[in-house]
């Protein structure tokens, strides 16, 4: 049997339909733009093809989390065969300034949690300035957006764990300043 050109391009365009409708498929990018209806809605709809092939691995909360390392924790809301970020969703997007014709690019990476990089209206990256966010204490690995305001007292405010280390760094650097001392001792009696 003779293979043509046209024969192999109909068997791999077959195979081509045959993956992209496999539900292990490895769709783990989506992008967004904010519409009038997101921010009147305060939710924002993920692409049904998404909600298709990654869905049923999303829990009922996922984290949403910037490339400056903030994050959020968002509730998500089913309706029928969508998936919205619902609670939660509205303080993310004032804290980081999203507004109508912003885009987003959500990368999903595991355990229902999104990378989200945010563009604003001029289509560049948003800054992701410290000021713009309110971090709210926590004893676990997820740090809390709430909204715009940041006050001097959650700006003080460190987690335990930040103050061990800031006691480990002082004891190194005391350890560091006795020890400059002891040589100086020894050159000046040497």
């Amino acid at each position: 049997m003779v293979i043509t050109r046209n024969m192999k391009a109909r068997a791999t365009s077959v195979s081509h339909r045959q993956s992209q409708q496999d539900p292990e498929s490895p769709v783990k990018k989506f992008f967004k733009l904010v519409l009038p209806s997101t921010m009147k809605d305060k939710m924002m709809r993920i692409p049904p093809r998404f909600v298709k092939l990654q869905g049923s691995k999303l829990s009922e909360v996922v984290t949403l989390v910037t490339p400056a390392g903030y994050k959020r924790s968002i509730k998500l809301k089913r309706i029928g065969e969508e998936i919205w970020f619902h609670e939660g969703w509205s303080e993310f997007a004032e804290a980081h300034s999203i507004e109508e014709g912003h885009f987003l690019l959500f990368e999903y990476k595991k355990n229902s949690s999104f990378r989200v990089i945010i563009f604003n209206a001029s289509a560049c990256e948003t800054n992701y300035p410290l000021d713009a966010v309110h971090i709210i204490d926590s004893d676990d690995d997820v740090i809390e957006i709430t909204g715009k305001e940041f006050d001097t007292e959650h700006k003080s405010k460190k987690r335990p764990r930040d103050i061990e280390f800031d006691k480990i760094l002082h004891d190194v650097d005391v350890m560091q300043v006795l020890k400059e001392e002891e040589e100086d001792k020894r050159v000046l009696r040497g």
